[in-house]
């Protein structure tokens, strides 16, 4: 388990310019974060219990390239460190040789139904 790669094709809803005609039709960061969180998710996955999910618990994000429609996005995570309930990532958001975004991340893994609960009793 040293490091997990996600793939993604940019799509319109994907872009800045879905939040607003004020934003550019690239890639936006709340997208590159979001596919790094799922590199990061998909590298632990399998070494989570039986009813058990991480949950992003911080992230730190450098946006360094725009990324059109169309551009294939490959987010590629690291584990650097595993304390049994959180895990800390470093995951870079490559478009082609291009480094879009770089991304430090941190998760927890809570049990499904505790986190389900919880957003009941909200």
């Amino acid at each position: 388990m040293n490091a997990k790669d996600v793939a993604h094709v940019v799509t319109a809803a994907d872009t800045a310019a879905a939040w607003g005609n004020e934003f550019p039709a690239a890639a936006s960061t709340p997208f590159l974060l979001g596919l790094a969180e799922l590199a990061c998710h998909a590298l632990v996955a399998d070494e989570l219990g039986d009813g058990v999910v991480t949950v992003g618990t911080t992230a730190s994000i450098e946006h360094l390239a725009p990324s059109p429609v169309g551009a294939t996005l490959v987010a590629r995570a690291t584990l650097l460190s595993n304390d049994g309930r959180r895990f800390a990532f470093s995951a870079e958001v490559l478009d082609g040789t291009t480094v879009a975004a770089r991304v430090e991340h941190t998760r927890a893994s809570v049990p499904r139904a505790s986190l389900e609960r919880a957003m009941a009793d909200r």
